[in-house]
């Protein structure tokens, strides 16, 4: 799945702003996961931040540009009234917060999946 950034709001404000750090209005970005709450949707991407790591973003500030299901994706619809669509291995518990504590494991397994969705979205 891939979306493309039509608008940029900031997420302490709420109102829309020209430019960021983090993302590019007119930019294509591949969705890695996507988490969908009662009020809103998150889509994790690689944005353009500098150290390449995937953030959650409001889906609000997409339009969704390919509708290609990633074959590793499963719906979880676990508890706190989120449901996350993502590769199973990545809804494990403890499976993020080890990736950000760079464990080699944790991120091996990242990298695996996300190649997985970047092929078939034939964006690597």
């Amino acid at each position: 799945m891939k979306a493309r950034c039509l608008k940029i709001i900031n997420e302490h404000t709420l109102q829309e702003q020209e430019n960021s750090k983090w993302l590019t209005i007119g930019k294509e970005y591949v969705v890695l996961m996507i988490e969908v709450y009662p009020t809103k949707n998150l889509y994790l991407i690689v944005d353009d931040s500098s150290n390449q790591a995937p953030h959650l973003h409001d889906a609000k500030q997409f339009e969704v540009t390919s509708h290609c299901i990633p074959s590793n994706w499963t719906v979880n619809a676990g508890d706190l009234e989120v449901v996350t669509i993502a590769p199973k291995v990545w809804q494990e518990p403890g499976f993020w917060e080890d990736c950000y504590d760079q464990n080699p494991k944790a991120l091996e397994i990242y990298k695996r999946e996300a190649r997985i969705i970047y092929e078939e979205e034939n964006a690597l």
